[in-house]
């Protein structure tokens, strides 16, 4: 849940892809779109795999505002690292007096090596 937030994590927008040269599609993001919450992050799962060389796939479960424009389409900026948004974000809702605890939980994945 998101009570206690613990990072700001600034989400990069999917800017629209454009063409390459050999007419390839491509996406600048550096022309991302760029918005930060107050957000809770987790480590989720870290994995090393050595079969066409070494890569290492670390996993955040991330908490935003249920309002949080993220995509599955997005990436996630957390103490200077960029994701990859990993599957559709998951809004939780409460009712009553429980939608205070209302959040977003996004799955954030990096690939290194």
């Amino acid at each position: 849940m998101l009570l206690l937030p613990t990072h700001t994590v600034t989400v990069l927008s999917r800017p629209s892809p454009t063409r390459d040269r050999q007419n390839n599609r491509i996406v600048d993001w550096s022309t991302a779109t760029r918005t930060s919450y107050r957000g809770r992050t987790e480590p989720l799962s870290s994995s090393e795999t050595v079969r066409q060389g070494d890569q290492v796939i670390t996993y955040l479960t991330c908490f935003l505002p249920p309002s949080a424009a993220v995509t599955e389409y997005d990436r996630a900026e957390v103490d200077d690292v960029t994701y990859e948004v990993d599957g559709k974000p998951d809004v939780q809702t409460g009712h009553g007096s429980l939608a205070v605890l209302a959040y977003m939980r996004v799955t954030l994945k990096l690939v290194t090596g």
